[in-house]
């Protein structure tokens, strides 16, 4: 997009004041279009289009995202015979650049993929992203999620009878005789469990879960460190589809909130406006001063400065804004 469509854009196609009437003088709800839907600003959790469906329409093609989901979406159409093995995907990149959204997006591919097929699969979503184990050793992080794994099942009545959850609670404490015998009740069960994992540092831990990976399992695994970015040149029980994310270029900026407003213009809603060479501006003050900066750190940033603007009345955003927001982030820290 150049420069005079990008002002065109910004001043015309989503100009409606915080008046909230546009230019017939009708009424329009006025919005921040950096609020999520099922989020708030105290809710830092990433898209999750598998627990709200409207967020599968929220991503946005930045920081190598669409290549790795379209790498992800290619590999499951090539195999996703989950009868005959199960899969193990790792999602590296660095802190903050949409590891574990794309790790929701992906889980949340396979499984509308796979129950779209000619089968009586059904698709069980375990999020245990959240369980912070820093600190632990393999195995016990291992045990944990065994344990998570079991009590998950069993809360959600995944079998019919007691024996099962009993039976596999026996193995929990040897996580190579757990996840083969849950492999076989799933399999009779005709139910494929996605387990996403939480962020790991360990390059033998993500290595296991590659054996770990028996039919109807499939685990999804993320991580920011350069060792286990290179675990594919180490030999593994089975192949990892290892997908990989970066921290954004300046054009991303623009890309992002410009996806936003739209937004914003299509549910025929008011917000402050904004341009490319403001955003643009942003970014290059942040990519030089820090050197780089991430998909969360602009959500997080547009989300205050355009939630600031609501306040004030004001419906422009401008470079100053942003500043204003960083200085006054410095005070309180």
């Amino acid at each position: 997009m150049d420069a005079h469509l990008s002002q065109k854009v910004s001043l015309s196609f989503f100009c409606k004041s915080l008046t909230g009437s546009d230019s017939t003088g009708h009424g329009d709800p006025v919005l921040n279009p950096f609020t999520l839907p099922d989020r708030s600003r105290a809710d830092g959790r990433p898209l999750c289009p598998w627990e709200t469906a409207e967020h599968a329409d929220l991503y946005v093609p930045v920081d190598h995202s669409q290549h790795a989901f379209a790498a992800y979406s290619e590999a499951l159409r090539a195999d996703c015979d989950f009868k005959k093995s199960g899969r193990l995907v790792l999602i590296t990149g660095p802190q903050g650049s949409g590891k574990t959204s794309l790790m929701h997006r992906c889980a949340w591919e396979t499984r509308e993929y796979v129950t779209s097929l000619q089968s009586p699969i059904n698709v069980e979503i375990l999020d245990l992203t959240s369980d912070g184990l820093v600190g632990s050793d393999t195995q016990a992080r291992a045990r944990h999620i065994c344990r998570r794994v079991h009590d998950e099942l069993h809360l959600r009545q995944t079998f019919q009878t007691d024996r099962h959850y009993e039976e596999i609670d026996k193995r929990s404490e040897e996580p190579a005789q757990f996840y083969p015998y849950l492999s076989r009740l799933l399999l009779a069960e005709q139910l494929l469990v996605l387990v996403l994992l939480p962020p790991s540092e360990l390059v033998e831990e993500v290595r296991n879960y590659a054996g770990y990976a028996q039919r109807m399992l499939g685990f999804f695994c993320e991580s920011s460190y350069e060792s286990v970015a290179g675990i594919e040149a180490n030999p593994a029980a089975k192949p990892i589809t290892h997908l990989t994310l970066d921290v954004l270029l300046e054009s991303d900026g623009w890309d992002f909130v410009s996806a936003r407003l739209a937004r914003i213009a299509s549910q025929n809603a008011g917000c402050p406006t904004t341009d490319e060479d403001t955003i643009r501006q942003f970014m290059q003050a942040r990519i030089r001063g820090r050197g780089q900066t991430t998909i969360r750190e602009l959500q997080m940033t547009c989300e205050s400065v355009f939630e600031a603007a609501l306040s004030s009345r004001s419906d422009r955003i401008e470079y100053s804004d942003f500043t204003q927001y960083y200085a006054e982030k410095a005070l309180l820290s």
